[in-house]
């Protein structure tokens, strides 16, 4: 019934659009008729979005989906516009409330499992990490000991301290310092487990002492989650990816699934979660963003959200941007949760992007409803000393 009314839906919007965008009845509307020009904008960045707009027509605009039809051809834009819009079918996008499961109900172990979130410990974290300087993976070509050096340094050194076994994957030189990921691992019961992924980038845009809420808010969020797991048994592996250089491409995200792929780790992905900008908010929704075929595991992980939490869950496809990315392009069930981006952060990508004004209680409720997936996925018993 869940699958009928997305069809339902998402049917509905491709007939909407492809009516608005084509001058096409909702009644022929297909991809093939509605493939003409219409593209997903894959960044949110106010600058580039002012320079898009001398080319294009906004032609729908909800949470971080946002579609335009091109004023000009395609082929006399400049690089830097072709490289962040993809062309898209109506039939990819959607966006709404989550459609919630009837069949789950709140248990006392999960209650108990979330409970242990907290959101004095997710700002202090957040905190640390935005104070460390200037955290772009370019400082890393400028000095010795950048901000960005010092958060690889300040997660690593944390997640070691909670037991999980660290590795600095390192797949850029620069010229002061290399551009690693950090990943924090406990394995799984017997000899080939699945393993649970969760994503999240320690990198900002670049200013001194910033980027609390992008992303030094998910790297908290993450670390939380570690912190929360080291006080359980699971049946699964667990693999915490605190991935570099998101602001510059998600290289660290595709670099870290190349390393998985070639060592046949892909396969093992039960699925993934990934957070970026978890930590201001107005309005009490989450977007759960994830491609067209998961988007009823999307709507399961609302339930959690609406079960375990005060989060108003929405479900958006298709996904961009950030470091789900890569693992969906691979067919890994994966998810990015991330504050609504129709009441986003007014200071994204800004100077005062910093720890004060943020919504703290906020991010510990989707760290609550990441740890309550796993929990609703995976059999977790409290670990005995």
């Amino acid at each position: 019934m869940r699958i009928i009314n997305h069809k339902y839906i998402s049917i509905a919007l491709a007939a909407f659009l492809s009516a608005q965008v084509f001058s096409v009845s909702a009644h022929t509307a297909s991809p093939e008729n509605a493939g003409g020009g219409l593209y997903l904008v894959e960044s949110q960045d106010p600058g580039f979005l002012e320079t898009l707009a001398g080319f294009s027509s906004v032609e729908y605009d909800r949470g971080r989906t946002r579609l335009v039809k091109l004023t000009v051809p395609y082929d006399s834009l400049p690089d830097e516009i072709r490289a962040k819009l993809r062309p898209v079918s109506p039939y990819e996008v959607y966006n709404a409330p989550a459609v919630l499961s009837q069949k789950e109900s709140i248990l006392p172990e999960v209650l108990t499992l979330v409970s242990k979130v907290s959101a004095d410990r997710i700002k202090a974290s957040a905190t640390a990490i935005a104070m460390t300087g200037k955290r772009s993976a370019a400082q890393l070509d400028v000095t010795s000991g950048s901000g960005n050096k010092r958060t690889m340094d300040l997660v690593a050194d944390t997640l070691k301290g909670l037991g999980y076994a660290v590795e600095r994957h390192c797949y850029k030189d620069r010229k002061m310092d290399k551009e690693c990921n950090i990943a924090g691992y406990r394995p799984g019961p017997g000899t080939d487990p699945k393993t649970v992924l969760v994503a999240a980038h320690l990198d900002s845009v670049g200013y001194d002492n910033a980027g609390a809420d992008d992303n030094a808010s998910g790297t908290a969020g993450l670390l939380e989650m570690a912190r929360v797991l080291a006080g359980y048994r699971s049946d699964h592996a667990l693999l915490f990816v605190a991935t570099n250089g998101e602001e510059n491409g998600i290289v660290g995200a595709y670099a870290y699934a190349k390393k998985l792929q070639a060592s046949g780790g892909m396969g093992n992905l039960a699925w993934a979660i990934n957070m970026d900008m978890i930590a201001w908010n107005r309005d009490g929704v989450v977007e759960i963003e994830t491609n067209k075929e998961f988007i009823a595991h999307a709507d399961w992980v609302g339930t959690m959200a609406k079960l375990y939490t005060r989060l108003q869950p929405h479900v958006a496809s298709p996904a961009w941007g950030s470091d789900h990315v890569p693992f969906l392009e691979a067919g890994v069930p994966t998810y990015l949760s991330i504050e609504h981006w129709e009441d986003h952060n007014p200071c994204y990508h800004k100077s005062c992007d910093k720890p004060e004004g943020l919504n703290w209680n906020f991010a510990a409720d989707i760290v609550k409803l990441n740890l309550a997936v796993i929990a609703g996925k995976t059999r977790l018993e409290p670990a005995r000393d």
